[in-house]
């Protein structure tokens, strides 16, 4: 055989492996292609900015608890957004790309079961609630003579009355004077907005505040502080970061809605013992993003690890549910006394924690 006869099969040869190996490698890559694919998306509505509060998903995304259930999840920031402001209930209510809500409270959901117009009731339940207790409450300093609610009648040794700071859309003022048996005008009422500063400038003794949130400014400005939870105001004991779907979805997608719920409980126990790495997480483009703060972050994630249930995560307890609906009836907030089936539904908890 002749050298260049010889050297044309060698080079042949070598081609033919070089295809067998590509052709190997795009199989490969094909397959890993269609694996992500096979992923289910989900769609999470955020009822606020996709901070600490919301580590538990945010932890769940990057540490790929999602992704081992077979599920893609995209998290949605609410809140103020422009000059219009999000709420994740209402929201999910009305997107249809939208599959999982998580709002503050179950205000927005009470309020939608109980409009009187059939077609403008929200047809949705909530599944699962990550905090068993609020973080709504009051800030008062530390050396003031305020320990409870009952005290915000009182007056200050100068005679003045309390100046007791909330915002407007609030219905605290209202609670606070039936849970006092006075009327509205005997407190002294202000006005102010969503952060600490009237609190921070002495312009409100008592400010309408989250032990989340605006708590972290008056620290930072080293106040001391004690925070009255507004648990004590009969029927405002209600659970908070919950998780909803419409009744279509709980229908049509329980396994996903369990799934999805199985991670995220993951996430939560996984910010009970890495709350420092949690925080990291949030700044993370799929949460919160590079413009959040390490260090307010694991203040939050920190600050919220007793508001959880210990032994269930994300159980809902119907009587402080029942609860706090009729305590929003009573001060004639909603038309009429919502069932228990309007509000939760408890087949994917069950799911999840083998309950029959």
């Amino acid at each position: 055989m002749s050298k260049k006869k010889h050297l044309g099969l060698i080079i042949l040869f070598v081609l033919i492996v070089i295809s067998v190996i590509l052709m190997v490698v795009i199989n490969k890559d094909s397959k890993l292609v269609a694996k992500n694919t096979d992923k289910e998306k989900v769609v999470v509505q955020a009822g606020w900015l996709l901070n600490g509060e919301f580590a538990n998903v945010c932890s769940a995304i990057v540490n790929g608890y999602y992704d081992k259930k077979g599920l893609e999840v995209e998290l949605r920031p609410g809140g103020p957004t422009g000059a219009s402001f999000i709420i994740a209930t209402n929201t999910l209510a009305q997107d249809s790309s939208v599959d999982i809500a998580i709002d503050g409270d179950f205000v927005p959901l009470v309020r939608g079961v109980t409009k009187e117009n059939p077609n403008e009731q929200i047809k949705a339940k909530a599944f699962a609630a990550f905090w068993e207790k609020s973080p709504l409450g009051f800030i008062v300093k530390s050396d003031s003579e305020i320990n409870s609610v009952k005290d915000f009648i009182k007056v200050k040794k100068n005679g003045q009355k309390y100046k007791i700071g909330v915002t407007s859309d609030s219905i605290l003022p209202q609670a606070i004077a039936s849970y006092l048996g006075v009327s509205e005008s005997d407190l002294n009422v202000v006005i102010v907005g969503y952060d600490a500063t009237p609190f921070l400038t002495g312009e409100v003794d008592i400010l309408q505040a989250y032990w989340t949130t605006q708590a972290y400014a008056v620290q930072k400005a080293g106040i001391d502080y004690k925070f009255i939870g507004v648990q004590e105001i009969p029927g405002f004991n209600q659970p908070s970061q919950v998780a909803l779907a419409t009744n279509r979805t709980l229908s049509e997608k329980p396994e996903m809605l369990a799934k999805w719920l199985e991670a995220t409980i993951d996430g939560s126990k996984f910010n009970q013992q890495n709350p420092e790495e949690s925080a990291k997480q949030i700044l993370d483009s799929r949460c919160g993003g590079p413009s959040f703060d390490i260090e307010q972050e694991s203040w939050l994630i920190k600050q919220s690890l007793p508001l959880l249930d210990q032994n269930k995560i994300g159980w809902i307890y119907s009587d402080q549910v029942m609860g706090f609906a009729e305590g929003y009836r009573k001060l004639g907030q909603i038309p009429s006394m919502p069932s228990q089936n309007d509000l939760i539904d408890y087949s994917i908890l069950n799911k999840v924690y083998n309950i029959k």
